[in-house]
């Protein structure tokens, strides 16, 4: 077993995870990276173009591996339909 951390980051606040969590390996610690995210989500979902939700998996060396992301992006495609002209 590995132990991995997970610091998590949103327009609010970045949390560092001091006590991590034990995983066979990578790939499992990427799941519950994915977990944690989809937690993130449910509680609020980015608001503004450019936002993000952000974990970061670090090893016990507190160096990071791996970084998942939702960013919220908005593209205005009517408008930008409309200003084009045949």
């Amino acid at each position: 077993m590995t132990t991995f951390y997970f610091h998590t980051r949103d327009r609010e606040s970045v949390l560092e995870d001091d006590q991590g969590q034990d995983f066979p390996d990578l790939i499992c610690a990427i799941d519950e990276a994915k977990r944690i995210l989809a937690e993130m989500a449910a509680d609020g979902i980015p608001q503004r173009g450019g936002e993000r939700l952000v974990v970061e998996i670090a090893r016990s060396d507190k160096v990071a591996l791996v970084q998942l992301a939702l960013t919220m992006e908005i593209a205005y495609l009517a408008l930008e339909q409309d200003t084009v002209k045949p």
